[in-house]
């Protein structure tokens, strides 16, 4: 199976730009694009900052840098002491690439990281589609549209499946990993051999579903955050407290919220008429649980429920 070695990102915001930057230092060569000059140029000004260890000039395609001389960047940088700084290549805004010069690239993976709007990821995949060759796969970083919304935007669905990162992105985590009904599986399998390599549990979903994994559970706990600040029973700040204080974790609701972006939220709410799964009923929930029941399985205080505490020596 063909290893996924090069890789486009199409939007330098927050995400992509982290996207890309873990992605070249596990070794991959990465190309980012934006519809912006001015995202581009943030992006670079950040992953300049982002390698303190070793900090060299990230080189790009701007009036001071011939197209060749930025392209010329990750030909030569397969050497594993060079910062990873050398594995990164800026392209000119997607408006001005050109079909020859991401053909010059040769991407084996196209990824799109632009913000949640459908009008938006519409055009940048059709876009790809036609300046990309059949062999590069095309993917969907969204958080919460699923396949078969996205997929018909793409010419070849059968290259097409959608990898999510979670902020913040060079942290180790997981990436989640899902196709459309025409994907190819070894689309599939290419991409969690990436996310692989890359130190991401790849968590590859049965069928689609909004938010995926993580994002789902989240957005339950999120909308009931804004809920009660809504409904002026607390401020943020309580929420918080209550919530880390009762958990453990380091972070409440509202700091997740701002650690994802408050404009990343605004976008995923916006768009929550897209994002409606299959209805469940109680019967099925209870359903997942009756099976433990009936065989004394109650949790931590029988020894046993969803996992077996006794085998863990708990």
């Amino acid at each position: 199976m063909e290893s996924i070695d090069r890789v486009l990102i199409v939007g330098c915001g927050w995400v992509g730009r982290q996207v890309g930057a873990r992605l070249a230092m596990h070794g991959l060569h990465v190309a980012l694009t934006d519809k912006s000059a001015q995202a581009i140029a943030a992006a670079r000004q950040w992953m300049s900052q982002c390698d303190l260890n070793q900090q060299q000039p990230l080189r790009a395609m701007d009036a001071h840098a011939s197209r060749d001389e930025a392209l010329s960047v990750s030909r030569s940088s397969s050497d594993p002491l060079r910062s990873w700084l050398q594995r990164i290549t800026l392209l000119p805004t997607l408006t001005e690439l050109t079909q020859q010069e991401l053909a010059d690239w040769q991407p084996d993976l196209a990824l799109e990281c632009v913000p949640e709007q459908l009008s938006l990821k519409k055009r940048v995949l059709r876009q790809l589609s036609q300046l990309l060759p059949e062999r590069c796969i095309i993917a969907s970083n969204t958080s919460y549209f699923v396949p078969s919304v996205l997929s018909q935007f793409v010419s070849q669905p059968a290259r097409y499946a959608q990898l999510h990162f979670h902020v913040p992105v060079l942290r180790q985590s997981v990436a989640d990993i899902v196709g459309c009904d025409q994907t190819h599986p070894q689309v599939l399998q290419r991409i969690a051999e990436l996310a692989g390599r890359i130190d991401q549990y790849p968590l590859i979903l049965r069928r689609e579903h909004p938010g995926y994994v993580f994002n789902w559970l989240l957005q339950a706990v999120l909308k009931a955050s804004l809920e009660l600040v809504a409904l002026d029973v607390v401020d943020p700040e309580d929420v918080d407290r209550s919530w880390t204080a009762v958990t453990g974790m380091s972070v409440g609701p509202f700091g997740m919220m701002d650690q994802i972006g408050l404009d990343v939220i605004d976008q995923v709410l916006s768009n929550a008429r897209w994002a409606t799964p299959p209805s469940v009923t109680d019967q099925q929930l209870l359903q997942v649980l009756r099976p433990l029941l009936e065989q004394g399985k109650l949790g931590a205080k029988s020894g046993a429920g969803f996992y077996d505490y006794k085998a863990r020596g708990k």
